[in-house]
């Protein structure tokens, strides 16, 4: 672990966002994500290392589990959920109804929590009251540290006596959770490392204390070849329009080579993450 803005060497275990930095109100707020796309990524990062690899960093890092939580794009909870002690109190800022119905079902029978969720994103969090600082606020692969970092320090900064936010650092793509999948002939996107672009807007002013690099594979089910393929043509025709006939036929000769079997059945296409913790004390 380094000072920032210097980088450090890798440790541990382990969407494009173009609007520009803001840190008054005037805040870009995305398109919401549908229930189907956040249905996927909830269902695969479950089979990821992700909530391990990322929450063992993070309990290192703040010196175990935390009394209060507050959560900025909780999704479903499972890295929250790692992290906030028995007894303790956690506030999940979730604007998806999917992911929410996913964070209840993982607190349900823990009475020795305290959750109360909010159903916005974080452009609301200057329209909520101040309270004691938490000792910890997390921003977890959220919209916002790309595009428009000050705004997010801004809302985000006094609320906690500690701030994490973890943020994409993969020399790769990182538009979707599968992008990384494929080569960069195929996904076609930006492969600067996200927390650079983050840091940047940043300034030296808002630099964090610390950042911490976590390497982690995003894992994806699918029932045979054909899901698959059917799945990278339409987050491709997404992206970048209609996929061409070339384009099709260089996917399928990456899927034979790179789908892995899965020992349930079925096959699995596996992205190499890299995540950066950045990390504000006090």
């Amino acid at each position: 672990m380094l000072p920032a803005p210097s980088l450090p060497a890798r440790s541990g275990t382990a969407g494009d966002h173009p609007s520009p930095s803001l840190s008054g109100s005037a805040v870009p707020i995305p398109a919401p994500w549908g229930d189907a796309d956040a249905a996927f990524f909830a269902e695969h990062l479950d089979r990821s290392d992700y909530a391990r690899n990322l929450g063992e960093c993070l309990r290192a890092l703040m010196g175990g589990r935390v009394r209060s939580l507050i959560d900025v794009g909780a999704g479903s909870g499972v890295l929250g959920l790692g992290l906030i002690a028995r007894g303790g109190h956690w506030t999940a800022w979730e604007p998806n109804a999917h992911m929410r119905g996913r964070l209840a079902a993982v607190v349900a029978g823990r009475t020795d929590l305290t959750l109360d969720v909010r159903a916005d994103g974080w452009q609301a969090l200057d329209t909520a009251p101040m309270a004691d600082p938490a000792d910890l606020v997390l921003c977890a692969n959220i919209p916002g540290p790309i595009g428009a970092a000050q705004a997010l320090h801004a809302r985000t900064r006094g609320r906690g006596r500690n701030l994490a936010w973890v943020v994409p650092a993969q020399a790769g793509p990182r538009s979707w959770c599968l992008s990384g999948f494929l080569p960069d002939d195929l996904h076609g996107d930006d492969t600067t490392p996200g927390h650079s672009l983050c840091l940047d807007e940043l300034g030296p002013d808002h630099a964090p204390d610390l950042v911490h690099l976590v390497d982690w594979r995003f894992r994806a089910r699918f029932a045979d070849h054909a899901a698959a393929r059917d799945h990278m043509i339409d987050r491709l025709a997404r992206r970048h329009g209609p996929v061409s006939d070339d384009l099709a036929h260089r996917l399928d000769r990456h899927l034979d080579q790179a789908l892995m079997p899965a020992d349930d059945g079925g096959v699995i296409a596996e992205a190499p993450k890299v995540s950066a913790i950045l990390l504000w004390h006090g």
